[in-house]
């Protein structure tokens, strides 16, 4: 193989984990294609030397005994001399012509360390079910290996991260993800799709026991290393509870807009802002909190006296006697705050988690963190919002009217992740990024203004992440007019119309824009 600029291609040597797969090892050889490639060598890591070699560019290290799986794979690649290792068990094969792309991705990605690729799983037939993947996500990282089987490390950053653990039997390969994302950032991902994975029962092959204790523990050790956290629970399935932990009590300033008035809704008079504050001051476990009400002159008296019988001395209210404008009015209120953290939050949700402050609050003081978002419903339970994604110049919730429970792509819906933006109906901020990216734009006073404010947090080089741990209800529909105007739309796709194709972190299909 040469490369277009007539360099040399990397040089690859596949570890085989390969004791009780010897077959699907012959077949994986045989789809690389490279038995007379000088660049790719193959190593089987075996109890029983096999049969028949399938290239002779391939060989076997049986393992010794008292010789652990992970000391054969370190020995195997001390001895070796090549760029780049990836370790794998064979349960599937690399599409055609996957060494090329991958050749031509290193010439183009030359500082790349760590190098994991997209997927697909075989159907029936000839059908194939893809498995696209987010590119490097760190704190999805340590909820889910998303990285997936075809992952190639550069020989020094595996040796510089220690190789394989072999106290993390059953879970080599997340530790060894874990540790060299540690070592190193220069972690990239191939969109082609270079392995089809074979299809196994139920979809998904489930971690036994020593490969839970094996990951919690991995786990346990990267969080510590990271900043700390907990792991709550691991999973068979892969999906894993982890949660970074509050540092300190700082204030968080929930500021909440509101018209301030009973309407009927269903045959039932009511008052949302009333529910709102009332499930905030009884379901929330974190106390330092202050509610700020940026509240309309015309408000019920009756609301006021109510919500302070609710709130006490954590409430303070901003009296708003102009046009509607929501973004004027949550500046407004932020102005008269006094949180190290503002929350943005709608006045027509109900609390569903108690913890769902510390869940947001745990990612917005990660550093570079921008904004945090969490898991809206709809009354009807259906996901009304799990981030924002933005697509083929169009802008979208994540999950929209999705049955609430449902895993979503790469179990999405399940995990702490990065994200290209959050509604403003929940979303929490550090107060210097707020001021800093100039709050929400009174230019956009309905619509889009949350996507103004998510594309100029990430634009200065602030995170997003969204957290399913954060649940509330959201009755976005009840409490305010829907339309959108034309005038909302000129203005923000105006400004952000060459940012409306990011699927960085959710290469998924999406559904009708967000509000």
């Amino acid at each position: 193989m040469i490369l277009a600029s007539g360099a040399r291609p990397p040089s690859v040597t596949f570890v085989l984990l390969a004791d009780e797969a010897r077959d699907q090892t012959e077949r994986f050889i045989r789809s690389v294609g490279a038995s007379e490639s000088s660049s790719v060598d193959f190593v089987i890591i075996s109890s029983k030397a096999p049969q028949n070699l399938v290239a002779g560019n391939a060989s076997v290290r049986l393992l010794k005994e008292d010789e652990s799986l992970a000391e054969a794979v370190n020995a195997a690649v001390e001895a070796s001399t090549s760029d780049f290792i990836s370790v794998l068990r064979p349960t599937g094969v690399a599409t055609t012509g996957a060494l090329e792309v991958f050749a031509t991705f290193v010439e183009e990605h030359p500082l790349a360390e760590l190098i994991y690729t997209n997927e697909a799983v075989a159907g029936l037939g000839s059908d194939m079910e893809a498995l696209n993947k987010p590119i490097f996500s760190p704190e999805r990282l340590r909820c889910q290996f998303y990285f997936g089987d075809l992952v190639f490390y550069r020989r020094e950053l595996f040796l510089r991260a220690g190789g394989l653990n072999p106290s993390r039997a059953g879970a080599l390969l997340y530790d060894l993800a874990l540790r060299s994302t540690r070592k190193s950032q220069a972690v990239e991902l191939i969109g082609e799709q270079l392995f089809l994975r074979d299809r196994v029962p139920g979809g998904v092959t489930l971690l036994n026991d020593e490969a839970l204790a094996s990951t919690r523990a991995a786990l346990t050790e990267h969080l510590e290393a990271t900043g700390g956290g907990i792991v709550k629970s691991v999973d068979p399935r892969g999906v894993h509870d982890t949660r970074r932990l509050v540092v300190g009590e700082p204030l968080i300033s929930i500021v909440i807009p509101t018209r301030g008035m009973y309407s009927v809704v269903d045959g039932e008079r009511r008052c949302f802002v009333i529910d709102a504050v009332k499930s905030v001051m009884e379901r929330s476990t974190y106390r330092s909190f202050e509610l700020v009400l940026v509240i309309d002159s015309v408000a019920d008296p009756k609301v006021v006296t109510e919500l302070e019988r609710l709130a006490g001395d954590q409430i303070r209210f901003v009296e708003w006697a102009k046009p509607f404008n929501f973004s004027d009015k949550v500046n407004l209120g932020v102005l008269h705050s006094h949180g190290e953290f503002v929350l943005l939050l709608n006045d027509d949700v109900d609390v569903i988690s108690p913890d769902w402050l510390e869940s947001l609050l745990s990612l917005a003081q990660l550093p570079g963190a921008g904004m945090v978002g969490g898991m809206l419903y709809y009354a009807d339970e259906t996901i009304q919002h799990a981030g924002h994604a933005y697509h083929e110049g169009d802008a979208s919730h994540i999950g929209l009217d999705v049955p609430r429970g449902d895993r979503g792509p790469l179990d999405g819906y399940l995990v702490e992740r990065e994200v290209v933006g959050v509604t403003a109906a929940c979303a929490m901020m550090p107060r210097d990024v707020y001021f800093e990216v100039g709050g929400l734009s009174n230019l956009l006073p309905g619509n889009f203004n949350d996507v103004d404010l998510c594309m100029k947090t990430t634009w200065i080089g602030h995170d997003i992440y969204w957290t399913p741990h954060a649940e509330l209800y959201h009755f976005e529909s009840k409490t305010r007019d829907a339309s959108v105007h034309t005038f909302e739309v000129n203005v923000a796709w105006g400004r952000w119309s060459f940012r409306m194709n990011d699927t960085r972190y959710w290469p998924y299909a999406l559904s009708r824009p967000p509000r």
